[in-house]
């Protein structure tokens, strides 16, 4: 008898869906996973992402060249071809790619037992967390523009870049239904796993039993306590953040950007301050609710394995009367802290702390004001 083919699991997101947890584990314990013939491929230093954004062609927003990105992903595909278990690759980047993009991503994996996993999230929290990642990002809109926007602004998938449109970034970005058909239409809709993360509360580990599933392995492989997930700020640090990214007005390169203000600044400093963490408004329940459900049926109809219990993609919504993300006051001084932000990017100091360049502590307003 012949020998199965090699089986390759595409971990495709959708972002924030605890995705930083699930690669943190696999790259962590890759020793456990090979000794039990499963891999989790790292080629080169950042090669998921790297082979994610490859495939995407969107080198550019991340501050890449073509050439940092240049045969990443064919990397991992060779590795993925020779291994004779099971092999888990895949980035979050990957959720919004484009039927060609996923036909020519797909392409060197032809011939073997290819699966494409999904992970959503209830869409109430994903609505804060896409917007605290927007503004991570350099975005300086507040959350009434977000929702103006983004949230009630979605004309459905068919606006999307695979009818030549332009959809709303969350709705692209979040919309599981339309993921797994995108991904289901190279590989099948039997082999597009769904892959629901627990509500809150729920511990860490009963995402990874719902993943190991998908994938087809025994969770038990892994000690899932595993690593923390990607820092969120509080309402406060986001209206800061913003704040600060109008102060900085494009001044910085992506590159230079991500380094010093998301990771250095944002998610190095701003991340651990304690304080209410911003939650999506009650009112909104509705609007997400039925976007919700309507998606919950198009994945029963088209027949995708589901892990987990959809129940827990009701929307989490903030109670009645709940502060709203953007009724918060600064107590630093954008314009200061950008100056520092910019000194640090030019090199006239070292790393970002919690006293800031040059030992100076970071600026405080005397007085404090509303940020709306």
């Amino acid at each position: 008898m012949p020998s199965p083919a090699p089986r390759i699991v595409v971990h495709v997101g959708l972002p924030k869906t605890g995705t930083t947890y699930l690669q943190g584990l696999l790259a962590g314990q890759r020793d456990r996973l090979l000794a039990a013939a499963v891999d989790y491929p790292l080629v080169r230093p950042g090669a998921m992402f790297h082979g994610a954004v490859e495939v995407r062609g969107s080198h550019a927003k991340f501050g890449l060249a073509a050439a940092d990105v240049a045969g990443a992903w064919a990397a991992l595909c060779e590795r993925a071809r020779g291994f004779g278990g099971t092999t888990v690759l895949g980035h979050e980047v990957l959720a919004g790619a484009t039927t060609a993009q996923i036909r020519t991503a797909l392409a060197p994996l032809a011939g073997h037992d290819v699966h494409v996993v999904v992970t959503a999230r209830d869409l109430g929290r994903q609505a804060t967390a896409h917007w605290q990642e927007e503004v991570k990002l350099g975005a300086t809109w507040s959350f009434a523009e977000f929702e103006r926007d983004q949230l009630r602004a979605d004309s459905g998938p068919d606006a999307g870049p695979d009818a030549g449109g332009v959809r709303p970034h969350f709705w692209h970005a979040q919309d599981f239904a339309d993921c797994l058909r995108r991904w289901g239409s190279a590989v099948g809709p039997e082999r597009a796993h769904l892959v629901v993360a627990p509500p809150p509360g729920a511990p860490p580990e009963e995402l990874w039993r719902r993943f190991a599933a998908a994938v087809g392995i025994d969770p038990g492989l892994l000690d899932a306590a595993g690593p923390p997930a990607n820092p969120s700020l509080g309402a406060a640090e986001v209206a800061l953040l913003r704040a600060v990214n109008a102060e900085l007005a494009g001044r910085l390169e992506p590159r230079i950007y991500n380094r010093v203000v998301k990771r250095g600044y944002a998610e190095g400093r701003l991340a651990g301050r304690p304080g209410p963490r911003p939650r999506t408004p009650h009112e909104l329940d509705g609007l997400l609710a039925d976007a919700t459900q309507r998606w919950v049926a198009q994945v029963a109809a088209a027949g995708h394995p589901v892990h987990g219990d959809l129940a827990d993609l009701a929307p989490v919504t903030a109670p009645a009367g709940t502060p709203h993300p953007d009724d918060v006051t600064l107590t630093d001084d954008p314009v200061a802290v950008a100056q520092v932000l910019l000194a640090e990017a030019d090199g006239r100091s070292g790393s970002t702390s919690a006293s800031g360049p040059h030992g100076r502590r970071w600026p405080r307003l005397v007085g404090r004001r509303r940020q709306g």
